[in-house]
């Protein structure tokens, strides 16, 4: 996978529709959304997630335990800016820092990547239950 700042065409979708799973709202609502821009996007799921874990997150990850978070939407400039400069730490260390969407929201999100690279209908995977995912 190239280096973020070799890949912004691609990766900055990515990262907008990331940067979702950080609201503070009903996310669940946005998980066929993000879906479906991670399937049209040139990466395998194993990217995505090394994506959401060293480049959103780090930028992210507080909002999701803020008394008064962000709820519109982050500014995406912002957010390109902040994470092309955290490339410069090192990966350990934006891996130590918690992943609350890796471990609930991401859960929920790869199999439905999966099912509209499969060919399923958008409106098909935004129908599926979370029980059976």
């Amino acid at each position: 996978m190239k280096p973020p700042a070799d890949d912004l065409a691609a990766r900055a979708p990515v990262w907008e529709a990331m940067s979702e799973l950080y609201l503070d709202t009903d996310i669940t609502l946005l998980h066929a959304a993000t879906a479906q821009v991670c399937a049209n996007s040139p990466y395998s799921l194993a990217e995505l997630r090394e994506i959401l874990v060293y480049e959103v997150n780090p930028v992210l990850w507080s909002n999701a335990y803020s008394v008064a978070g962000v709820w519109q939407g982050f500014g995406q400039d912002e957010l390109r800016t902040e994470i092309l400069r955290r490339q410069t730490q090192s990966r350990w260390r934006r891996r130590l820092l918690p992943q609350p969407v890796l471990r609930h929201d991401w859960r929920a999100i790869e199999p439905l990547i999966d099912a509209l690279r499969a060919g399923a209908a958008p409106a098909a995977v935004s129908a599926l239950p979370e029980e059976s995912i």
